[in-house]
Parts: C-alpha cells; structure tokens; sequence
C-alpha cells in the first residue's frame, strides 16, 4: 500500500518530501491567509520540491557546506516554509528565530553566539536593519556572517542542486528552547528523532492522508514546526497557515479556518482556548461546523481543566466532538510529542497530600476547591519510548508519587549544540535499574495506570510551610480577578533575613484602570488586593507577603508567550523599574483584609446611598430609603458571599457599617489566615 511505503521505505524528512513532491505534485501544502481570512497564497507539493532544490543550489553557490548553520528570522508564510526546506534539502542546519527584534540583544545575538551561522535569511525589513543599524557591532556577534532577504533568494533560481545525501543519523535542524526558566539552548533535531516522532504522532494524534491542519503557532516554534508543519507533510495532508497576530487580533479566525477548510487537527497553548471563550460571541461559534476536527492537542503550558472544558462545552454546539481537545505532553528536546490523551480526563487529587507528601489521594469531585487540585490526563508513553518517574536519588518511583519526569527513546534528540555539559546533565540521566541513558525534563509529575500526570517546574516549586507550591495554579487563579491582564500573573518565592520562603506575586493590571493613577490607588486598588488576597486564600490556604502591581507589557515572555520566570522575577525586584505601578507588602491579613473590607463598604455605599457613610451610625437613620438599603446590603452580599448566610436576615433597625464588616471579617478571616 503507498501508506505502508512512505512509512517505512523513507527515513529522513527530506525522503518524504522528495516523495510527495514525486507522487503527489498538485496536492496543496500549505495555504498561508496573507489577511488571517480570505486572502490564499498556496504552495503545492510539487512547487515546494522546486523551490527547495533552487534554495539549496543557491545555499551551495555560498559555499556553505552540510552541517553550517543558517538562522531564519522570518514569520509565518510561504517564505519561511521555501527556506526552511531548502535548508533541510541542502544539509545545512535551519536555525529558526523570532524576527520580532526589539530587544535583540536579549534574544537574537545569544543564540548566534552559539549557533555560529554562516548566513542569516530573513524579510528585507529585518535584514535592512541588521545590515544598517548594526554594523558598529560588525566584529561582535555578526562578525563574519552574510545577511539575505529571503525574497532576494527566490528571485535568482539559476542554481544547480547538488545532492549532499541526508542520512537518519544527520542532524536537520536546530531547535533553540523557549527560554522559560533559563538561558535558551539550542536543539540538535535529527532526521531519525524527526521520523520516529512523526510517526508515534500520526497513531496517537489519529493524524490520515489529506487531513488538514489549522495553524497560526509561530513556525519558528517546535509546536508549529514540528507538529504542524513537519507533520502534515510526513503525512501527505495540507496546512492553513495564518500569523499569531491575526489569531490574537481576531482569535474566531483560528476557528473559521478549520470550519472553512474543514480541517482535522490543530495545535495550541492552553491561553489560546481561554482567549477564544472571552472573545468569540454565542452567535458567531453558531456560524462554526467543527464537525470535521478530530484532534486540538493543548499543551506547550500547563492546561487547566476547568477552562478547556468550558471551551468543549461552549463550542459543541457548533459541532466539536468532547473528545477532541487533547492534552499532551513533549518538548523541543524531543521534537515535540511524546505522550498525547484520549481525551479530556483528570484525576481530583488531595492538594495537602499532594503537596506535602508527594503522592496521589484521589478525593471525590465535590470537595470543597481548597482541598482539591486537577490533574490532567496527558496520555501514555509512545511506543518503543519510555517515561519514568524519578527520585531526587535516581531510582524510579512507584506509581502515584511525584518525582521528575524523565524520559528515553528514538525522539529524544541529540543534545545541545556546542554545550557538552548541558547536554550531559539533561539527555545523560543514569535511573537505576536502566541501562539506557534519560531525558531530565525538569517537570515534575506521577504516573497513573500508564498515564501521565504533570504537577510542576521544578525550579519554580514555592515551597511554604513544607508544601510544595506550583506558580502555574496560583498564577491561573490570580488571573480570575477582574483588571487583571489575561496570562499576565506570576508567582514566586521570597526568602528575607534568613526566615521561611514566603509567597510573592507581581500582576498586570489593564491599561483602563490605569488611566488616572492616583484614582486607581485610591479608589480600585483595595478592592482588588482585597480580592487577590482572598482568592489565595480561598484557594490555596497561603497569603502572598508582597504584592506588586504593573503596567501591561512588563512580564517578560518567551517568544511562543510563556512567562520568563527567572528575569520577570530580576526585573520586578529592582527598587524602581519602567512598569511598576505599586508594591504592597502585609505582614498581617488580618489588618490587611479589615482595610480593604471596609474601604469597599464605603465605596459601595457611595455609590449606591450618594453620601459619605457614618460606619457607626444605623443604616435606616442615615439614609433613610429602605428600597437604597436593601441595594446596598445585596450589593455587599455580592462581593462578599458567605456560605448559607443571607445577609439581608441579619439587619436590623440598629445595623451599622462597623456590624456589617464585623459579620464579614468573621468569614473572610476565617479563609484567609494561614494555618
């Protein structure tokens, strides 16, 4: 069968490319909507065998031999797929980057002092920039390095093509990791990570022949390079390509495109799934036939249960089966997948147990949300690889304990480019009991009947009290507070004068409420700290000693949006820094809570009594309009519900405020003070 034949007679990404383009040379390939809508520009199978034999021949003609190096500084299009395909073709290794260079010091120029290229490709906007704006640091970092358009490229394809011969144990490309909790390395993909990985992908992901995938990753991303690009064309299907900025400015475009194209699959972090509830109205999901997708692989960060099944729920009434959001688990050092789910599937964990023990209690659903934390099913390990749970000591862990995730097999990649030490201590772990070296992910997790469970970064753990705190839970709950920018929350620990870890936390605060800074301190600031506040308590029994309140933009990320930890957490710890809106420090809650209670209550009454309140005064003697009171008092019920209380029973003729905030420090204390 010609299925069986490409599967198994092809051994590189450059043999299955060859082999579409032979077989199948009108098959479309990718369509790129130039307008994140309507306007297609497509490349068949056939036209890309061309046009990466032509970019090869011209990569040749500069002397670049296989194994150099050439960085990609190019977004989303048909460019970036020629290119990088003309790299793969001509041997030399494909280093794709973010073009986005407004802080290239920070981003671009370390990864060419490791990359080394010889050539960087990129649009002509970015290489007039290089070419002209950096030439005083012509015998730094760019010494030595030829800088091209891609369009410069294509437009000369008189170049003869010759063959360097790929082989399975060649390196393809180089990978550089995000940079989320370090300095970014960069991967050495090879041709036989690339194949087994494509091809445990295509059985647990349900991926066929012509099955197409709506994409709007960035390409220089393992998540949208690996798993969209590379893996439609190892199985024959075709992409729909967009930028993430036309996702971001209209994220019911991701969705159109696999209503429109009837699409099979796609790919993205969990904040796009997020983004699509807030953004896409009930009438325009009615408009959406999602009938045809049979698998949305969330991952990339940690995937939070509640959120992607409201997702499910709001969109199947446009068709999308609850079986085709798929959480996964995999990384750049192992191509990209390597353990997918069924389905949406979680175990309710015990929090205290968990994080204090280090092992699984499963407790039933209904559990109040303290005590209660979500895992979620991220799949068994693909065949022939293996995933182990491992000990701080090296031994292997039993089911349902929490160790480090690492793993073993023919995805995992040759290691890191030019760091031989880096390369030891993460793809050289030694398990006892294994002969075969592991991959240390650095992320914490148990296994359970065969499935993977993720719980946390290791080198993001918080650890209070002796539990073990993971930022990704405290940061999602965080992001629950109104005025609070999406994805814009980070938590972390804060060790002063030698005492306990305490918990920290810095947040965005939308541009709107910022407008009039003094208005916002005054006015908005309490009730939100209030709020944050008690949500952490409600939630996670912990108080966070340090609060600091930022302007949008300042929480450094990655270029796939992932939050930088370590320099977010430098940045904000400066005494002064651009984005910094305020700090709040509270050695007590109780104080803490007692004030912005009561700034609340008079801000409530303000605006709905119209007149300064007098806290120790009967409600119906100072404003006298029973219909006002009754207003009023709901309104604070609102803002602070207490469980089978009804506040409104509880007034009386000589209710005041102060007897008011009194009922309601009762019940907020009683939540928010650590145990």
């Amino acid at each position: 069968m010609e299925e069986a034949m490409i599967y198994q007679t092809q051994n590189t990404i450059v043999g299955i490319a060859r082999e579409r383009a032979a077989q199948h040379p009108e098959r479309n390939y990718v369509t790129f909507l130039a307008d994140g809508e309507a306007v297609e520009d497509k490349i068949s199978y056939g036209e890309l065998g061309r046009s990466a034999e032509e970019i090869a021949g011209w990569i040749q003609k500069q002397r670049l031999v296989k194994g150099d190096r050439v960085v990609l500084l190019l977004p989303n299009g048909l460019e970036f797929v020629k290119v990088f395909y003309g790299c793969l073709f001509s041997g030399v290794l494909a280093v794709p980057l973010s073009h986005q260079l407004q802080a290239y010091r920070e981003t671009l120029i370390p990864n060419l002092e490791i990359s080394r290229p010889k050539l960087i490709i990129s649009t002509r906007q970015v290489a007039d920039f290089l070419q002209e704006r950096l030439s005083s640091e012509a015998d730094g970092a760019f010494a030595g390095i030829k800088i091209v358009s891609a369009t410069k490229i294509l437009e000369d394809n008189s170049h003869h093509f010759q063959d360097p011969g790929i082989h399975p144990e060649d390196p393809a490309y180089l990978q550089f990791s995000s940079g989320s909790t370090g300095a970014p390395k960069g991967v050495i993909v090879g041709h036989s990570n690339i194949m087994a990985n494509m091809e445990q992908s295509r059985i647990f992901g349900h991926w066929e022949e012509n099955n197409g995938t709506s994409l709007w990753l960035p390409l220089f991303h393992d998540f949208g390079l690996a798993a969209g690009l590379i893996g439609s064309m190892y199985i024959g299907g075709f992409v729909i390509l967009m930028s993430p900025v036309h996702f971001i400015m209209s994220p019911i475009r991701w969705l159109l495109a696999m209503s429109r194209y009837q699409c099979s699959h796609s790919f993205a972090p969990p904040f796009a799934f997020e983004t699509c509830l807030r953004k896409v109205t009930p009438l325009e999901a009615e408009q959406l036939d999602l009938s045809s997708m049979v698998s949305i692989i969330i991952g990339s960060e940690p995937v939070h249960y509640l959120a992607t099944k409201a997702f499910n729920d709001f969109f199947a009434k446009a068709g999308l089966k609850p079986n085709v959001v798929r959480p996964g688990f995999g990384m750049a050092e192992t191509v990209i997948m390597f353990s997918v789910s069924h389905e949406l599937e979680v175990l309710c964990a015990d929090r205290d147990v968990l994080e204090t023990e280090n092992r699984l209690l499963i407790i039933e659903e209904s559990a109040a949300k303290e005590e209660k934390k979500f895992l979620i099913n991220l799949g068994p390990e693909m065949h022939g690889h293996e995933m182990v749970i491992m000990s701080e000591d090296g031994k292997q862990l039993p089911e349902g304990e929490v160790g480090e995730i690492t793993l073993s097999g023919p995805s995992v990649c040759f290691g890191y480019y030019q760091n031989e030490t880096a390369s030891q201590q993460t793809f050289g772990q030694q398990i006892k009991g294994f002969d075969t070296p592991f991959l240390r992910t650095g992320d914490r997790g148990l296994l359970w009947k065969g499935n993977l469970y993720f719980s946390g970064r290791i080198k993001d753990i918080i650890i209070i009290r002796g539990r073990n705190c993971y930022p990704h839970d405290i940061e999602f709950a965080i992001q629950k507070v109104d005025s609070v920018c999406p994805d814009c929350a980070i938590a972390y620990g804060l060790v002063q004068d030698e005492q306990d870890e305490q918990l920290a936390i810095a947040m965005e605060i939308e541009s709107e409420y910022l407008v009039d800074l003094e208005a916002f301190q005054r006015d908005l600031l309490p009730e939100i700290d209030r709020q944050i506040v008690k949500t952490l308590g409600d939630h996670f029994q912990i108080y966070p000693t340090l609060r600091t309140y930022l302007r949008p933009g300042t929480i450094k990320k990655t270029s796939s949006g992932k939050i930088k930890h370590s320099s977010t957490v430098a940045l904000i710890s400066q005494d002064e820094f651009h984005g910094l809106v305020i700090r709040l420090t509270g050695e007590k809650v109780e104080e803490l809570a007692e004030l912005c209670i009561r700034e609340t209550l008079k801000l409530l009454y303000l605006k709905i009594i119209g007149q300064e309140p007098i806290l120790d005064q009967p409600l119906v003697e100072i404003a006298g309009d029973s219909m006002k009171i009754v207003e009023l008092v709901e309104a604070i019920g609102t803002n602070y519900p207490i469980s089978g209380f009804d506040l409104l029973d509880h007034i009386e003729e000589n209710t005041t405020i102060e007897d008011i905030i009194s009922l309601i420090e009762d019940e907020d204390l009683r939540h928010s003070i650590p145990m």
